[in-house]
């Protein structure tokens, strides 16, 4: 369970496996992710309690990638999203390319990165989510109702 959630959500999948006694092969499987993530049924009671339910909603903000065999060499690239223009651009080395999310759906991710939608928001006049902590030492805040009845 989750007690507290961040502002960016890592998920890293595991893309390696061992073989034999010291080597490692790569997952070649492709794995499913969806482009938004609700963090709720993996939280704890008092972060249900503390926080406003838009603070459990993620957005897919990157996706990395591994390419080759093995664990010790290969190129890495990766999926960024630009929420300033709303749109998604490939990662590689200096180059860079717009592209589609069905293409960033087609990845074999290595790395999710995952961004609190309101906390994304901040800047065009959205509240960012506080933390769980935060809500426990701020309980007459207007972002968090922390129920001190059972104190």
């Amino acid at each position: 369970m989750v007690c507290r959630l961040p502002q960016v959500l890592r998920l890293h999948l595991k893309r390696f496996r061992w073989s034999g006694r010291n080597h490692r092969e790569k997952i070649g499987v492709h794995v499913n992710f969806d482009q938004m993530l609700n963090m709720e049924p993996y939280c704890c009671r008092e972060s249900l309690k503390s926080l406003l339910p838009d603070c459990f909603i993620y957005d897919l903000s990157a996706v990395v990638m591994h390419h080759g065999k093995g664990f010790g060499s290969g190129h890495y690239t990766a999926y960024c999203y630009n929420s300033e223009g709303g749109f998604w651009v490939h990662c590689n080395d200096s180059k860079l390319n717009t592209c589609t999310m069905e293409e960033v759906c087609k990845a074999q991710a290595y790395i999710l990165f995952y961004s609190q939608r309101l906390t994304q928001a901040n800047g065009r006049g959205k509240t960012p989510c506080p933390s769980t902590a935060q809500c426990q030492q701020h309980t007459e805040s207007a972002d968090c109702a922390v129920d001190n009845s059972s104190s």
